[in-house]
């Protein structure tokens, strides 16, 4: 007996966390439903308010471009972050969409090859959105235990306070506490804002080899040639569903990789530039700066966080062109040899589509592929040599 899959469970840390972080309202009449919107407000005043402000106010009072490099890459994570945040909440609507179109290509899978590439995928994005959130937060602890360690009083991530926090213990203790928690909740909005992408993506990859597999297989059963040439149907169907995308196709085809795109394009080329400039003003600090070990490991872990979260999108596009690329070879599997003119010729025309990439365009300008990384870390390093000359001018 075949056991049934979900593929919308990829999607539960995402829809948890944007539900703590007041998101993603409760569909029942309970207390928690009815005051979910001051809730809201209230756990995003800290992380996506208060503690950009700070980095942002650090880097207008910079008085040097070492103290601007230091403040800068903050101040672009969180604002790259309000930004996410803001197209979470513009494209909502098109995310619970995308749960119903998962739903209704889960009821089309046949065999337990099909199934079993559904779980292998949903188990690969729990296990990186649980890796993701650990990354983030070991930054986190990172810079609490750099600060911790410090002869000075130090805060965990140089920022601007509207309170002298070194004037007492007490009063640097509750900064210091304050600053972690703000902190600690952007790291979990960042995990989430990040890994949404990435979870969706990956389950489309799924579906597509999933298709794929049941592709292979036409005329290679015992069934008749019209029972093939139906079963041939279905999956130019799901095909439709998946990657095609024609105005005269029914609602629900050709719109999981249009809404994908809709809702990825701007936040994948805000995480480009902000990952280019991020990685260019931590580069300057390492070189230029000298700094004790625990900071430097602190920077290493933030340079990495950075750098992940651009190569796990790409990695995640990447598998989606793969995937859509192996549906021509699936078509040469078929025993198209065996069937009549008919179902050879609809065939053809399957592949002809089929041999057209399928992928993500950030910003409807920049394909999203594992090369667009290399693209990030050039562009990274073009302005490190603007830096560069701007500190040997001084």
């Amino acid at each position: 007996m075949l056991t049934e899959v979900d593929s919308t469970r990829a999607f539960r840390y995402q829809w948890y966390f944007w539900r703590c972080i007041g998101l993603h309202p409760p569909a029942e009449d309970s207390f928690w439903a009815r005051h979910y919107r001051a809730w809201s407000i209230v756990v995003n005043v800290l992380p996506m308010i208060c503690m950009p402000l700070s980095f942002y106010m650090e880097c207008l009072h910079s008085r040097s471009l070492t103290a601007f490099c230091e403040a800068f890459y903050l101040a672009a994570v969180t604002f790259v972050q309000q930004m996410k945040l803001i197209n979470v909440i513009r494209v909502r609507g098109h995310l619970l969409e995308l749960q119903v179109i998962m739903r209704q290509l889960d009821g089309r899978l046949q065999s337990a090859p099909e199934r079993e590439a559904i779980r292998d995928k949903i188990d690969e994005s729990e296990k990186i959105c649980r890796y993701v959130l650990q990354l983030f937060l070991s930054a986190v602890v990172s810079g609490c235990c750099f600060a911790a360690c410090s002869a000075e009083r130090q805060l965990p991530f140089p920022s601007w306070m509207p309170w002298d926090y070194q004037e007492s213990q007490g009063i640097y203790a509750l900064t210091f506490v304050v600053q972690s928690l703000g902190i600690l909740a952007l790291a979990v909005i960042c995990a989430s804002n990040d890994t949404y992408p990435l979870v969706y993506l990956i389950m489309v990859a799924a579906h597509c080899k999933a298709l794929a597999l049941r592709i292979a297989k036409l005329g290679h059963n015992a069934l008749s040639q019209e029972q093939t040439h139906q079963q041939l149907l279905a999956c130019i169907q799901d095909h439709q569903t998946i990657v095609v995308c024609f105005p005269f196709i029914h609602l629900f085809a050709c719109r999981l990789l249009k809404i994908l795109n809709t809702s990825m394009s701007s936040a994948c080329i805000i995480q480009f530039v902000c990952t280019a400039t991020s990685l260019c003003t931590l580069s300057y600090i390492v070189i230029y700066i000298e700094m004790s070990f625990f900071r430097l490991c602190h920077v290493f872990s933030l340079l990495t966080s950075i750098t992940i979260e651009t190569l796990l999108i790409c990695y995640a596009s990447e598998q989606v062109t793969h995937e859509g690329g192996q549906m021509a070879i699936a078509i040469y599997d078929t025993n198209w040899i065996d069937q009549p003119v008919r179902f050879r010729r609809t065939l053809v025309l399957m592949l002809m589509r089929s041999q057209r990439p399928i992928c993500i365009v950030a910003g409807n300008i920049l394909p999203v592929r594992m090369t667009t990384l290399l693209s990030v870390i050039k562009g990274a390093y073009t302005m490190f040599t603007l830096l560069k000359e701007a500190k040997s001018k001084n």
